[in-house]
């Protein structure tokens, strides 16, 4: 089941993040950030599809976009926790002609303060770090670790998904 599969990922994540925060400079601020999403890439549309499923079952609210010629789907589960007390899953498809892995891709964590990023990328020597952005709604900075990522980021995936929402919103009224 994607539950179990998503929690056994969390765990062997968390482990990770936590030799992360022991080595930083900056080791405080680290451990301090909340992680507030955890993101799977499905290898195909049918492996999406079965996911899709499995994880409706469980939330009370799902948002489905198109984004970068791949479907992603954001899912607040119901009644239950993830490991590390996660509620929001982020299922995305790979891209086409993507060989990224598949599997848990990566965390986000919150970002109280956009100092605080620019404060790592000064004070983080030896740390392979990136600004991206994904559209106008959608801007993280990318920390990459042992062969995972976290995305610190100043705002929530589902502020994401109401600004899309809110855009397509202008558009049916014709604002």
């Amino acid at each position: 089941m994607m539950i179990d599969e998503l929690n056994h990922a969390i765990a062997t994540y968390e482990l990770k993040w936590g030799e992360l925060c022991a080595g930083r400079k900056l080791r405080d601020e680290f451990q301090a950030l909340k992680p507030t999403s955890v993101a799977w890439k499905t290898e195909d549309p049918a492996d999406f599809d079965k996911r899709f499923v499995q994880l409706r079952m469980v939330s009370d609210q799902i948002h489905l976009g198109w984004v970068n010629e791949r479907w992603l789907a954001t899912f607040h589960l119901r009644e239950q926790k993830l490991h590390w007390g996660l509620t929001v899953v982020k299922l995305m498809m790979r891209r086409p002609g993507s060989t990224d892995a598949v599997g848990l891709d990566h965390l986000d964590f919150l970002l109280p303060d956009e100092n605080l990023g620019a404060k790592i990328k000064a004070d983080e020597d030896g740390l392979k770090i990136t600004e991206e952005r994904n559209g106008d709604h959608c801007k993280w900075l990318s920390i990459w670790f042992n062969d995972t990522e976290a995305k610190l980021r100043s705002d929530t995936v589902l502020e994401v998904c109401i600004a899309e929402m809110q855009e397509c919103n202008k558009l049916v009224k014709g604002k």
